[in-house]
């Protein structure tokens, strides 16, 4: 473990995040000392925090902290600053530098499904991180793009920024029946797009990789669909090269394609680190919150002493270590877990996190 680096990806809620699968897959194919995992944080400042205290090489970031921690980055790519917001942390020699490899998400799963987007007329739903990205990429590649947002100001801004057009989010309809892309960057709870409204010869980008509302509305209307599996893989393949300095060869992204596919989580450890009241109240509250769940909640680090394998025992879908101690046995622990929770809030806060990273995962 002496040589091994460490990254995450930080967000909230991020319980759910594939992300550790791709990279974690990727060291153990190319024989790279390293462990990859997740970071439960709500804020720029916590992220920052638990990259420092963790000791990490780098770290990926979700929405909406992607354009918070911009600011505060010093980019090494011209991307980040037109896009206005990072995905991808690296620590170079004591300095964070942020880059930005959505767009290529979105490129290059056009490029792999043997998409031309020029002179396509392409629709994006959306103006936060993730419909910049996908309007940058799809600008770049010669589309004819418009922006809708629910907030117009929002999508003119976004449309300003890559010089393309923004519609008023009452046209969606019309808008997207005169689509050949159509490409949504909303989450899955939001039933905005009726039966009816797509042609079967518009091709369907969803941002959302769980099963979506859109997903099942294209699939009936019989369009050709990209899933967002497509882009969370062709966004973490350039992040790994960041990260490393390796590139991915197309055996191992075929390979990672079907581990994605494939893959049924069926335990999971999760770590509560830095915490600011006794473990046993943390504890004892985290299993009043969480009763209903199969969930062993644990105070004693011994208990994952013998391994991994015996941490996410499969006779515990669930196991929670409350847990704080030096940062050099924090950092030891953190190969253990699938998601580390900074319990810096107190009992309440913390235990709310939790409640609220499981019930999302599900």
């Amino acid at each position: 473990m002496k040589n091994n680096k460490f990254f995450a990806v930080a967000g909230y809620p991020v319980f759910h995040s594939k992300s550790p699968l791709i990279f974690n897959s990727l060291f153990s194919a190319m024989e790279i000392p390293g462990h990859y995992s997740r970071i439960s944080a709500r804020s720029r400042e916590e992220v920052f925090e638990m990259f420092e205290g963790l000791e990490l090489s780098g770290i990926n970031v979700t929405s909406p902290l992607k354009s918070e921690i911009f600011a505060l980055t010093k980019t090494s790519d011209s991307s980040s600053a037109i896009i206005g917001g990072v995905n991808t942390l690296v620590n170079e020699n004591g300095n964070i530098k942020g880059y930005n490899t959505d767009h290529s998400g979105v490129s290059e799963s056009f490029v792999e499904e043997n998409i031309d987007v020029k002179g396509k007329k392409c629709l994006v739903l959306g103006a936060g991180s993730a419909g910049r990205a996908a309007a940058y990429a799809l600008t770049r590649s010669g589309g004819d793009v418009s922006i809708i947002n629910r907030t117009f100001k929002k999508a003119h801004i976004l449309a300003g920024d890559m010089d393309c057009n923004a519609v008023v989010f009452e046209k969606l309809q019309s808008e997207i029946a005169g689509s050949d892309i159509f490409v949504s960057t909303i989450s899955s709870g939001t039933e905005i797009i009726k039966a009816g409204w797509l042609r079967k010869d518009t091709i369907i980008f969803d941002a959302v990789y769980k099963s979506s509302i859109l997903s099942k509305t294209a699939s009936a209307a019989g369009c050709r669909i990209i899933s967002g599996e497509r882009w969370l893989l062709n966004q973490a393949i350039p992040a790994f090269r960041i990260f490393t300095g390796k590139d991915v060869i197309k055996k191992d992204k075929d390979k990672l394609s079907r581990i994605l596919r494939d893959h049924d989580r069926s335990s999971s450890g999760l770590i509560l680190m830095g915490k600011r009241e006794p473990a046993e109240n943390i504890k004892n509250r985290l299993a009043g919150l969480i009763e209903d769940m199969e969930i062993s909640i644990a105070t004693d680090p011994e208990e994952i002493a013998a391994g991994e394998e015996n941490f996410h025992s499969k006779s515990n879908p669930i196991k929670i270590l409350v847990y704080s101690g030096a940062r050099k046995e924090e950092i030891e622990l953190f190969p253990f877990s699938d998601l580390i929770v900074w319990g810096k809030g107190g009992v309440e806060e913390t235990a709310q996190r939790v409640k609220v990273e499981i019930e999302h995962a599900r």
